[in-house]
């Protein structure tokens, strides 16, 4: 599957890097030198050590603080420290070949200034695994370049209930979510609909904003939506 790992914005320049996750394997997305996007697992091949350890940041290379190796911003290993040992003595044997275990390397893809991973090569295009009714949501909602205002992150101790009872059911919001009702942003007497991709896996659902005689806006402008 393809997992939303940050936005573009997080990565303004190029030399910059972004943690997150796919499942439960941390991983580092990356903007390199020439500006291309990379994401790859946060752990050293060494002895799995986090290489990344701060949240966001700026850098031309990562170093592993356990024992120095170190890997450019693709995820590629690029030195071993004291791999012909020290004065002619210790080091790795001759045939050692310790770039040929990387950091397992994700695909990566953009849609509207968001980034997708996925470790799969035969993953279909996002733009086709997500879509046409998913991503043209997308690309209206995120229609202007998104601007990193900050950010917080909350643990929260759950299950798969937590996703299901709240991102896929729409019959909580305007009880649960009183703003919605307050600033007359959702109301169950609003036009609304789920959209569930062809796949099953991904969905979007909106409530069309009506004008105070009750009608519809032009062009359906969806007062919230949400997407999976």
């Amino acid at each position: 599957t393809w997992n939303f790992l940050c936005l573009e914005a997080e990565l303004p320049r190029p030399n910059s890097y972004r943690r997150s996750n796919l499942g439960e394997m941390p991983v580092v997305v990356t903007r390199d030198k020439d500006g291309a996007l990379h994401a790859f697992e946060n752990r050293c091949a060494h002895r799995g050590s986090l290489l990344v350890l701060d949240e966001i940041g700026e850098a031309s290379d990562i170093i592993c603080v356990y024992h120095n190796w170190s890997y450019d911003l693709c995820g590629t290993l690029t030195g071993v420290a004291f791999c012909k040992g020290v004065g002619g003595k210790g080091g790795m044997p001759a045939d050692a070949r310790p770039d040929a275990y990387p950091p397992r390397k994700l695909r990566v893809a953009t849609i509207a200034g968001l980034v997708f991973g996925t470790l799969s090569a035969d993953t279909d295009p996002l733009e086709q695994y997500l879509g046409l009714e998913i991503v043209t949501r997308i690309r209206r909602v995120m229609r202007a370049p998104a601007k990193l205002l900050g950010g917080y992150s909350q643990m929260l101790p759950s299950n798969w209930k937590l996703y299901m009872e709240n991102v896929k059911d729409s019959y909580h919001a305007s009880l649960l979510h009183t703003f919605f009702t307050t600033f007359q942003m959702n109301r169950l007497s609003q036009k609304g609909a789920l959209v569930i991709s062809d796949s099953g896996g991904n969905h979007v659902s909106y409530s069309v904003a009506a004008d105070d005689a009750g009608k519809d806006y032009a062009g359906m402008r969806a007062a919230q939506e949400n997407f999976s």
